[in-house]
């Protein structure tokens, strides 16, 4: 039986113990280039980097996204006032509050309850595309229930305000929206705050699929009768990608039908 050290019994240190050298540690091999480099954040070339600073640049762009419709929130109202003055306001510095582009759409601002019957019974309104998000709309315009009750059908395409796009998938949506009410002859209000920006890239998109316009001729078309029309940037971007997406589709279309063999009836002898 061994005693553990110190215990009585245990033998104590030999009379030479002290002039004894301490144990050398064992060796180690140097790091290799790989590990000291990935310790110091470096990497070599054609190696691939650590995804650690992935998750600060998403934090930073969320961040930024939260702070832009922070801001959105803060200026809604003395933004929508001065919407509001331009609209009453007479003089070169007046605009309507919405313009009709063609036979089934009509681009604007808030459609504010006062609006419906002149919308509905005068402008033959039965859909609307609500580009605003949900605050926006909650106390100044007519809920989906309300639209409902005179005959209207709202989609909500919820895009931040100032510097909001919207999404290619939310384009194509509101454009397949306008085109079944265009089938029954009926029109569509597109709006946002002020039918400046969001609203405006929405009609784009609708008279880009309908004409096969490029984004600058659409843009250029609306604004020849909406004057006040502001295309950000990111706005425009999307709109290109959007026209890609339709142009690649009508040349498969074409192909598609230019391929396909044609049926003849042989004449009778």
């Amino acid at each position: 039986m061994v005693s553990a050290p110190g215990a009585p019994g245990a033998p104590g240190p030999g009379p030479d113990a002290g002039d004894r050298a301490p144990a050398k540690p064992a060796p180690t091999a140097p790091p290799s280039p790989e590990t000291a480099g990935s310790q110091l954040g470096i990497t070599r070339p054609g190696t691939r980097r650590s995804s650690l600073p992935r998750p600060a640049r998403s934090g930073g762009m969320a961040a930024t996204a939260w702070l832009q419709a922070g801001l959105a929130r803060v200026l809604f109202y003395p933004t929508l006032l001065y919407t509001v003055f331009r609209g009453n306001v007479r003089g070169r510095a007046h605009r309507e509050w919405y313009h009709r582009i063609d036979a089934t759409v009509l681009l604007g601002a808030l459609p504010l309850r006062g609006l419906t019957r002149r919308l509905v019974q005068d402008e033959n309104v039965r859909g609307v595309i609500t580009m605003n998000e949900k605050y926006e709309t909650r106390f100044l315009c007519n809920s989906s229930k309300e639209w409902k009750k005179v005959g209207v059908e709202q989609l909500r395409l919820s895009t931040i305000d100032m510097t909001g796009v919207p999404t290619l998938a939310n384009l194509h949506r509101g454009v397949q929206f306008v085109l079944r009410y265009q089938k029954l002859g009926k029109s569509v209000y597109v709006h946002c705050k002020a039918g400046r920006s969001r609203s405006a890239t929405m009609v784009a998109a609708y008279l880009i699929q309908v004409h096969n316009w490029s984004p600058e001729e659409a843009i250029g078309a609306i604004t020849k009768i909406r004057s006040h029309i502001n295309i950000r940037p990111g706005q425009l971007e999307v709109l290109k990608k959007f026209h890609k997406e339709i142009s690649a589709r009508a040349a498969e279309n074409n192909t598609r039908h230019s391929s396909s063999p044609s049926k003849t009836q042989d004449a009778p002898a």
